[in-house]
């Protein structure tokens, strides 16, 4: 196998560690927190019955305030009553006094009320004083060991790193960039070629691209998914078998490939060739305008028998955008046109 292939699997296996790395480490900040949030919940439930002791002792204080208020008026109304001169005022103050022993007493039953919630405030406390010393301890341990763990990942994290940057230095460059450029926007950018499929996207491969990936001799790209392929002969005994003709070819199935294509129009041409319900189109814009130049048809075909001449000279692009020859059927937007022609940066024919 090309060496550059060797390196850029270890590279693509390094990445992905490190991407579950990353992801892990994103997650002990929120694991630290909910540790924290458990531990205030513990003290909350001891400050809210400590909170509760001081209003019942507040409230006592305001019941004992009151009760010393009526005290007061019953000892001036009794002074009072000597002094009356008629039976009507002796009994309105006795009413008076009555009124303010009532009073007194629903204050003292309400203040033997507060002496009963106290002693289950103090109780209340005590307990959650206790199940907050527990958790603080099983909380803490949890809590180191998940910045340990942090630490830990953040070190193997550091030597992922160092060695994916080592291993990029001896991978050719527009390799490298390749397999990057197509990473960022699909997750990875190398895929196993098995059954003249390329397993990132299921799409065939043309056989002389097939061949070459199993030569591993050179570099091959999907035209479909534009990862680079790789190929294992242990497994293609698991691989799937290609169609033979149309006919073996699911009607729900699009293939889609786009290429340079020197042979056509006067600037060369960028060509999409599809297979789709058994018919094999190709449509071409011009290399240099992107203006739709050419469109052909054949029925109960394949592209890659259909059109093999063209397919000799042509060379495989990548266009993220699908069905680009569906939504912009007469002229190619500038966006697509200018990454097409960076593609290809000689678009001409060949003399």
């Amino acid at each position: 196998m090309n060496s550059d292939l060797e390196k850029l699997k270890e590279l693509q296996q390094l990445d992905l560690k490190i991407a579950a790395l990353k992801a892990e480490l994103a997650t002990i900040p929120k694991r630290v927190q909910k540790v924290e949030t458990k531990l205030s919940s513990a003290r909350k439930r001891v400050e809210d019955a400590k909170a509760g002791i001081k209003a019942n002792e507040l409230a006592r204080r305001n019941f004992e305030h009151e009760i010393q208020g009526e005290n007061n008026k019953i000892v001036k109304f009794r002074e009072q009553s000597s002094s009356v001169k008629t039976n009507e005022q002796y009994k309105a103050l006795l009413s008076e006094i009555a009124t303010a022993e009532a009073a007194i007493k629903a204050q003292e039953d309400k203040i033997l009320e507060t002496m009963v919630e106290v002693e289950n405030l103090n109780a209340e406390v005590k307990t959650a004083e206790a199940a907050l010393k527990a958790e603080t301890a099983v909380n803490e341990k949890e809590k180191t060991d998940t910045v340990a763990e942090g630490k830990q990942k953040e070190q193997a994290l550091a030597e992922l790193q160092a060695h994916r940057t080592a291993l990029r230095e001896g991978i050719t460059e527009d390799i490298l960039t390749t397999y990057e450029r197509v990473a960022r926007g699909r997750g990875t950018g190398l895929a196993e070629a098995r059954g003249q499929r390329c397993l990132g996207c299921q799409v065939m491969l043309r056989m002389q691209v097939w061949q070459d990936v199993k030569n591993g001799t050179s570099v091959e790209t999907c035209s479909s998914c534009a990862r680079i392929m790789y190929y294992v002969l242990e497994h293609e005994a698991e691989a799937e078998p290609l169609p033979l003709s149309v006919s073996d070819t699911p009607a729900h199935q699009v293939e889609r490939e786009w290429m340079f294509v020197p042979k056509v129009g006067p600037n060369g041409a960028f060509v999409v060739f599809v297979n789709h319900k058994g018919n094999a189109t190709m449509k071409a814009y011009d290399a240099k305008t992107g203006t739709a130049i050419e469109r052909k048809t054949e029925k109960n075909a394949l592209y890659q028998k259909a059109f093999a001449e063209l397919l000799d000279q042509a060379r495989n692009l990548y266009v993220d955008e699908p069905h680009v020859e569906e939504r912009y059927k007469e002229q190619l937007p500038p966006e697509i046109l200018d990454d097409l022609q960076h593609q290809v940066p000689n678009p001409a024919p060949d003399a």
